[in-house]
């Protein structure tokens, strides 16, 4: 009786262990994993193109101030008439999800194109503008343009703009960097003058009614530079707003990544620290088609507490090439006030050349910890308009950093048609549901035409599993008590067997 009992009490070990075990298991294993919400394309999807390009040229945000996120496009537009280009412009568009209808809230034309989007109270009134970068044709040419637009939620006005030819912007900002209670526009670029093109950094004053340049600065090591990202935070919390700047410099062929830090009083912007990197020296990269790319580049970048120290870290991501391919690169620092300090580098490859395109900062996993998320491409050489090769693929990647741990938490590649690049990404909860959702969009070819490509994306919340170090110690007190029953019940039987 006694084995048979035993045989009972193991099996009944046994199934508790099975039991609780696969339960965590299957939780686990149904958590994370990014989820496809919607795929958006644009109104010109098969007879024309639309391209989203440039890293900065997308923004989610609450634009009119009705307490909902709206999504912010540009880049430029095309129809196609008798295999010709007609009506090359720039398509401004405002959009909203509500979980199940994908909207367009405004749309406007102008002849040109859009590079950059920013949406912020540029002016100090309470309310959002949207600041956009590109450029503007007339009967005279083609012109650089800058523009301040208001949007109230159904009407769009164009409130400013400072035209300009020889320079350019991929990346604005607005932030008040001097502390004198008025906001400041930032650009990020550079100025072409002849053979040589220097990245540039400008400050930017709208009072309401005029646009004003406030301050500009250029620099170029050799003939070549550029600055592709701008963003303004008070790195080292003693109350001054530092402009962090992300770029290139010393020529393509011989690029190196450059990260600087300035600092604006109102009348003089003042370089305080200026970083450069490279794998490997006097070697460059190639593109799809074979041409020079570089070799390093920042593309983006953003600041945030990424490890719930109390301290801002400045996150780059863009590519470095090793001697053989092009590596996705995201890079990790912090500032002192005195010296950039790198805390984190991490490079990977998935094909010839893989590019950290743009980056958001956000907690989009709902874990309570920010993430940084990044999207971008990777391609192999030789694939321009190459239909026999593996085409371009969009890469999106959630990241977690615990100060000493970069982990990779999500990744989804994807390719449609002839191809797909992720230009561009950005977070929020833009369907109200109490999720944060991750929204991409870029460019997509097919059938030698473009389109975006929008897509919202999220991760669904993490179910309650028990941590495994919990499990084992539960399942210890288990056996423990149940080996406590067997000798009570086996010294009980005995003193009744005696008796």
């Amino acid at each position: 009786m006694m084995y048979h009992l035993h045989k009972h009490v193991l099996f009944t070990i046994f199934l508790l262990f099975v039991l609780v075990f696969s339960l965590n298991s299957n939780v686990r294993a149904e958590q994370g994993g990014l989820v496809l919400e919607w795929e958006q394309p644009w109104e010109t999807y098969g007879v024309g193109s639309t391209c989203n390009f440039n890293t900065h040229n997308f923004f989610v945000g609450d634009v009119d101030g009705d307490g909902v996120m709206e999504m912010v496009t540009g880049g430029f537009m095309y129809y196609i008439e008798n295999d010709t280009r007609i009506h090359v412009e720039a398509p401004l568009r405002i959009w909203n999800w509500d979980g199940e209808n994908f909207t367009c809230e405004k749309s406007h034309n102008w002849a040109g194109s859009i590079h950059s989007i920013y949406v912020g109270d540029s002016d100090g009134d309470g309310l959002n503008e949207i600041v956009t970068g590109g450029h503007v044709t007339n009967s005279t040419g083609s012109y650089t343009s800058l523009r301040v637009w208001s949007y109230d939620g159904e009407a769009l006005a164009l409130k400013g703009s400072y035209e300009c030819k020889g320079t350019s912007f991929s990346s604005i900002f607005v932030d008040d960097v001097d502390n004198d209670g008025a906001p400041e526009i930032l650009t990020a670029g550079a100025a072409h003058n002849g053979n040589k093109s220097s990245a540039q950094l400008c400050i930017w004053q709208w009072d309401g009614n005029r646009l004003d340049l406030k301050k500009g600065v250029e620099w170029c090591a050799m003939t070549e530079a550029y600055a592709y990202s701008v963003y303004a935070y008070d790195l080292n919390k003693d109350g001054k707003t530092e402009i962090i700047t992300g770029g290139y410099d010393n020529d393509l062929k011989n690029s190196s990544g450059q990260l600087r830090v300035w600092h604006w009083n109102g009348e003089e912007l003042t370089l305080e620290a200026n970083e450069e990197w490279r794998m490997m020296e006097d070697a460059y990269g190639v593109t799809i088609s074979g041409q020079p790319m570089g070799n390093t580049m920042v593309n983006n970048l953003k600041v945030g507490d990424i490890d719930d120290d109390g301290t801002p870290k400045i996150v780059t991501g863009g590519w470095t090439y090793d001697g053989e391919k092009i590596n996705g690169q995201l890079r990790i620092w912090n500032w002192n006030g005195h010296t950039l300090i790198l805390e984190k580098s991490h490079e990977w490859t998935t094909e010839d050349i893989t590019e950290i395109k743009a980056i958001a900062i956000d907690d989009v996993d709902n874990d309570g910890h920010v993430d940084i998320v990044t999207s971008g491409l990777t391609s192999v050489y030789g694939s321009f308009n190459n239909t026999e090769v593996t085409p371009n693929a969009a890469q999106l990647r959630v990241w977690s950093w615990n100060g000493e741990t970069l982990t990779l938490k999500q990744n989804k590649d994807w390719t449609i048609g002839d191809g797909v690049v992720a230009w561009n990404v950005a977070t929020g909860d833009v369907d109200e549901d109490g999720t944060v959702e991750i929204v991409t969009v870029g460019c997509m070819g097919i059938s030698g035409l473009c389109d975006p490509d929008l897509r919202i994306w999220s991760i669904p919340k993490e179910s309650a599993s028990i941590p495994y170090p919990l499990l084992a110690a539960l399942g210890i007190i288990v056996i423990m008590v149940l080996i406590i029953g067997i000798l009570v019940f086996k010294k009980r039987k005995k003193r009744s067997f005696c008796l």
